[in-house]
């Protein structure tokens, strides 16, 4: 009797069971939903993480391989020079910043240089440049304080140092002769005494053209000559201590001037660029996007921009007789890469984009400033007002400046 009361009691609780097993049969789908979802998720993110294309990739990896990155970057030049076949690790070049952040792999290198001059090994694993070209000299960056510093140096005004300065004369004498050299009007700021290397420093106030000036100045002072040299590197460091501080706070004033003055957009051909470093970056990036012997487009933006680059070389329209096309590759001169102009009877002849783009920095073609063009006018009626006051004060006031120059600060 006890087996049946339990045999009984059994199948009531199978029976109680049976709802909860349909019900989690019929989750089922619900739950196989929800595992197919998760793969759905991660594929937009495994799309996302690709931020480049393969033309990208080439650019880059042409730019690691070429004369102008080889010859300043030390580690790529001594793997590369240690192969005796001039092979380079693909795993080196994948370890860079840049080939990092665009989460390039071995097989998307192989892919991006399938058109490229760049040689790639049967095995996938190492690339060299094109026919194993010889590498080019290695020039170690000087960040020391002796590298000469670019002309904006001296934005605020040029710091001069005199050296074989005769014995008998002083820092009166040197001031007094280089006044007859200097434009009119252009003020001395300060004069060192001359030290026992019979050196002497000046500063004056900026002026048109005054790099030059000092570069090619002669002078012949108590019957020797004396050499002049602009300062830079240490020696400029070694001049800035001297200079009172009146005379750097008014070198930085008009420095900041004279940086403002260059950020104006300029225009070259019909482009617009916001200074002349986005114009030489934009030059730089046309360079570097191109294989050896590539032409640029007729029609293309980049072609008329680099033909209006072209135009501001000092020989420009000499050089450019009868050009009907531009192509990349290197130059005779140094190895590095540049701009070639093809000509009418087939020859080809290449030019220093360096050159313009620095002969447009010397003379900007400036967006002309509508709103300061129409505000001109109205200045002018204001200043014509005080005019005969400001001159007469000028007149009382000039009898009193040569003494105040001629003070040694």
């Amino acid at each position: 009797m006890a087996m049946t009361d339990a045999t009984k009691r059994k199948e009531p609780e199978a029976e109680a069971e049976a709802p909860k097993i349909a019900v989690a049969v019929a989750e089922a789908p619900k739950i196989a939903v929800a595992v197919a979802a998760k793969p759905a998720s991660d594929e937009p993110e495994s799309k996302k993480a690709k931020t480049s294309d393969a033309a990208t990739v080439r650019k880059q990896i042409e730019y690691y391989m070429s004369d102008e990155s080889l010859k300043h970057d030390k580690f790529f030049h001594d793997k590369i020079s240690s192969n005796s076949e001039g092979w380079l690790e693909l795993s080196f070049v994948l370890n860079c910043n840049k080939m990092k952040a665009m989460r390039s792999t071995k097989e998307d290198v192989v892919v991006a240089l399938k058109d490229s001059k760049i040689e790639v090994k049967e095995d996938g694993l190492s690339i060299r440049r094109p026919n194993n070209l010889a590498l080019p000299a290695f020039e170690a960056k000087n960040h020391g304080s002796n590298k000469k510093t670019s002309s904006h140096a001296h934005d605020g005004g040029v710091i001069a140092m005199f050296k074989d300065i005769p014995a008998e004369q002083s820092w009166m004498q040197l001031k007094d002769l280089l006044r007859t050299k200097l434009p009119e009007k252009v003020p001395i700021w300060f004069v060192s005494e001359v030290s026992d290397k019979k050196t002497c420093i000046v500063a004056v106030a900026p002026f048109e053209g005054d790099m030059q000036f000092f570069e090619e100045l002669q002078m012949e002072l108590g019957g020797a000559k004396i050499s002049t040299e602009v300062a830079h590197g240490d020696a400029l460091q070694t001049s800035l201590k001297v200079l009172p501080q009146h005379i750097r706070d008014k070198r930085q004033k008009n420095a900041l001037k004279a940086q403002k003055e260059r950020n104006r957009p300029i225009i070259v051909g019909s482009m617009k660029f916001v200074n002349v470093n986005a114009l030489r970056t934009r030059v730089k990036e046309i360079l570097n996007s191109r294989s050896d012997g590539e032409k640029l487009n007729p029609d293309g933006s980049d072609f008329k921009l680099i033909k209006a680059v072209l135009g501001f070389h000092p020989k420009g329209e000499s050089k450019s007789a009868g050009m009907v096309g531009i192509k990349v590759g290197t130059s005779t001169q140094g190895g590095n890469r540049c701009f070639w102009m093809v000509k009418e009877d087939g020859t080809s002849d290449d030019f220093s984009a360096v050159k313009c783009v620095s002969a447009i920095e010397n003379n900007p073609p400036y967006v002309e400033d509508k709103k300061a063009k129409e505000a001109a006018p109205a200045e002018a009626k204001k200043e014509d007002a005080p005019a005969a006051s400001a001159t007469a004060d000028k007149k009382e006031e000039a009898p009193a400046a040569p003494a105040a120059e001629e003070k040694k600060e």
